[in-house]
């Protein structure tokens, strides 16, 4: 049970450093690249630790005093001072609430923000009708600048093509190579491309390390310096259907 709880606070902490660490303007599917970084690792009953150069610069970055805190104390009271601070940033009353409401109507509030901005009507609607609502209308509008085919499609199988083809422009860009090869390939092949893109900007040596060995030195020894630079992990937000 301890181990479980431990598990569940690293996640819920480090997506919430990401997620919330982005203005309250920024989409809320904002940091996914993060998010699956600490998705990965959720496992790891090391991987608090792992990450604790970011929480004492968010720690920092809150006015938290991080002097003689556990770092499980530490990571749960960034959690929960970044929820609280951007409640308030978006207008939000935190007066007698619970973490849990906070984060419902933060979430409730962005998709009220979207919707108002694709002009979908909001009055007498529930909240997980709306936000499906609003997610629908993103995907279709994101479908058609992608130059797919949405007339006939059911959400699932559209939300696939999207997240597709997505992935397979993000590589082009990236230069990777496409062809005969599948979506999951391609996303392993991108994050690898831009943990390795990091370390060169950050003049890391990169000879016989392994992306993942990088990636752990970007995070435990350059963490300040690539958040405030925003070089991935810390500063990509790509597009909001790479799950």
């Amino acid at each position: 049970m301890r181990k479980r709880l431990f598990a569940l606070i690293t996640v819920a902490v480090m997506v919430a450093l990401t997620w919330l660490a982005a203005p309250a303007s920024a989409s809320y599917h904002d940091s996914e690249a993060w998010n699956m970084e600490v998705k990965k690792d959720h496992h790891d009953k090391e991987s608090l630790e792992k990450y604790k150069p970011l929480i004492l610069i968010e720690a920092k970055e809150l006015g938290i005093e991080t002097e003689g805190k556990e770092l499980k104390e530490l990571a749960k009271e960034v959690f929960e001072k970044r929820i609280s601070t951007m409640a308030e940033e978006m207008g939000i009353s935190i007066e007698g609430k619970g973490i849990k409401e906070l984060k419902n109507e933060i979430h409730h509030q962005k998709v009220m923000d979207k919707a108002k901005e694709l002009n979908i009507e909001t009055d007498g609607k529930e909240a997980k009708e709306l936000a499906k609502e609003v997610y629908k209308e993103m995907l279709l509008k994101k479908a058609e600048k992608l130059g797919i085919e949405t007339e006939g499609k059911e959400i699932k199988e559209l939300k696939k093509a999207v997240f597709s083809q997505s992935v397979k422009n993000e590589a082009t860009e990236l230069g990777i190579e496409t062809e005969n090869k599948d979506t999951h390939e391609l996303k392993n092949e991108i994050r690898e491309q831009k943990i390795y893109d990091t370390a060169s900007q950050l003049n890391l040596d990169v000879k016989d390390k392994t992306s993942e060995q990088l990636l752990q030195e970007i995070i435990s020894d350059h963490a300040a310096v690539a958040k405030e630079r925003k070089l991935f992990p810390f500063g990509d937000n790509p597009d909001m259907y790479h799950h």
